[in-house]
């Protein structure tokens, strides 16, 4: 199973555990999770959001991104 540790889009990029104050955001925050949410959107628009530790969260809906993946649990190789 993999799990999303960065995502890159507009020369913007966001890293788990790092603090941002994205646009439209009023104040700082951590991100918590990246989640990939292309297949739950109709039309085919795809989409990802950023979580942060505020609550809020950066919808992106746009396949022109870059993600780094991590590996998390079972046998690494």
């Amino acid at each position: 199973m993999f799990k999303a540790k960065t995502i890159t889009f507009n020369s913007e990029t966001y890293m788990l555990g790092q603090k941002y104050k994205p646009p439209g955001f009023t104040r700082m925050a951590t991100v918590t999770n990246i989640v990939d949410n292309r297949n739950t959107f109709s039309h085919n628009e795809g989409g990802f959001e950023v979580r942060f530790d505020s609550g809020d969260f950066l919808r992106i809906y746009s396949n022109d991104v870059v993600i780094h993946w991590e590996q998390t649990g079972g046998e690494k190789g």
